[in-house]
């Protein structure tokens, strides 16, 4: 069995393998250099909508209220259904409606609609921009993207905030949207913006992202349907095609989280499954890689990795520590409470890291996420649970065959359609 020295002793190997990591996560305290391109490039802003109806409708209109000039971009919209009322909402922004009655997820969809712009329009869009049908987008989105281009880089995410807080009054923001929108906070200021500010690959979510022409061209289209998360398979090559990627924070996009724990779980089921299955598609690959910065690109997109082994052990030592107490007391012997206290010690140490995790988000993104003090003291004792509710989700991830179901997320229902400006 375990002792609780054992316990101690796995914690401190893994704060050291995971410290450079750790170090990442204050990248975004010092602000980001803003960029001024005098180029106006000219953009086409892609949106899938399968079965989105209305729910599209706040997006366009946030299309519809840029600050970037209507002349240098275009919008296109991928739908399935040919019926789709999509086709009329389309004409808020003047925007060209494509259909894919063959498509099962988004990057069938995306690869169709590329191909018929590259198609109907060669060598016009310098850009191509991913929005997602249930996002909103800061009035100067478009204008800060457009900057982002004078970083040369190949592939360039923006700055992604929740927009349950702002909308509405807030009404949609529960617990449960406070606590998964925190993955952005995570993702994007205590990730992207270290490795983009060292050059490194970032991580790569499919909406609020531009993908120069080069890049589609060199696609011709879009290729990753391996799995259920393109946009990881996609990050992964990058490596190998040593793209350079970069993430602005000044380009901002709100992304919708649903309010209820059953839709939250199911989102963050097809996350797991496709980023896990993406790791193991590209991993004999990536090891072999010798381009820009290697062993650093490979610990930061592996680093999950230290946080699955890490708890994966304490969860290990703390039910092997049970059942072996259990066990003695069957057989008349008295309670080993050494071994018991070493089992919640284990657990606790799992529920220690993500607290710290936790706390450090709020502090860091702290302008962003609209709740009281209250609310703040709950999802920093609240979010540590709700973190560790990707254990079984991770578990059946690793072991489990990848399922390619794209199911549909249900979608927040909201009263206006205002647009957000700092």
């Amino acid at each position: 069995m375990f002792s609780l020295n054992t316990v101690l002793f796995v914690c401190a190997i893994f704060a050291v393998l995971y410290a450079p990591r750790a170090f990442a996560w204050f990248a975004s305290l010092f602000p980001q250099k803003r960029l001024y391109n005098d180029k106006k490039n000219k953009l086409a802003l892609f949106i899938p909508a399968r079965n989105e109806g209305k729910n599209i409708i706040p997006l366009l209109e946030s299309i519809k209220a840029q600050t970037y000039d209507a002349d240098c971009f275009d919008t296109f919209i991928a739908v399935k259904d040919p019926e789709d009322p999509v086709y009329e909402y389309a004409k808020i922004v003047n925007a060209e409606v494509y259909c894919d009655v063959t498509q099962t997820c988004k990057g069938d969809c995306t690869d169709y609609t590329f191909k018929k712009i590259l198609e109907k329009y060669p060598k016009k869009y310098d850009g191509f921009i991913i929005v997602d049908a249930d996002c909103l987008l800061e009035k100067t989105f478009l204008e800060e993207m457009n900057n982002a281009m004078a970083s040369g880089a190949d592939v360039i995410n923006a700055k992604k905030r929740v927009r349950n807080y702002y909308q509405d009054g807030g009404k949609n923001s529960n617990l449960v949207t406070a606590c998964n929108g925190l993955i952005w906070t995570f993702m994007d200021d205590m990730g992207n913006r270290f490795r983009s500010d060292h050059n490194l690959t970032t991580m790569t979510v499919t909406t609020g992202i531009l993908f120069t022409r080069k890049v589609v061209e060199e696609m011709n289209g879009w290729c990753y349907r391996k799995t259920l998360t393109e946009d990881m398979e996609f990050c992964h090559d990058s490596i190998l095609k040593n793209r350079k990627c970069f993430y602005y924070s000044y380009a901002m996009i709100y992304m919708e989280e649903a309010p209820s724990l059953a839709e939250t779980n199911k989102r963050r089921s097809r996350w797991m499954h496709g980023l896990t299955h993406s790791n193991y598609i590209y991993f004999a690959d990536l090891i072999k890689n010798r381009q820009n910065k290697p062993v650093v690109n490979f610990y930061f997109m592996f680093s999950l990795w230290l946080v699955y082994l890490f708890v994966a052990t304490l969860i290990g030592m703390a039910a092997i520590n049970l059942v072996c107490s259990a066990l003695a007391i069957g057989f008349g012997e008295p309670v080993n409470w050494e071994y018991v206290i070493s089992a919640g010690a284990a657990v606790f140490a799992i529920y220690a890291a993500f607290f710290i995790l936790t706390a450090v988000a709020l502090f860091i993104n702290r302008k962003d996420i609209k709740l009281t003090k209250l609310g703040f003291l709950a999802v920093l004792f609240v979010h540590p649970v709700f973190y560790m509710g990707y254990i079984p989700i991770v578990a059946k991830a690793i072991v489990s065959k990848n399922d390619k179901q794209w199911d549909a997320i249900a979608r927040v229902q909201t009263d206006s359609s205002e647009v957000f400006s700092e």
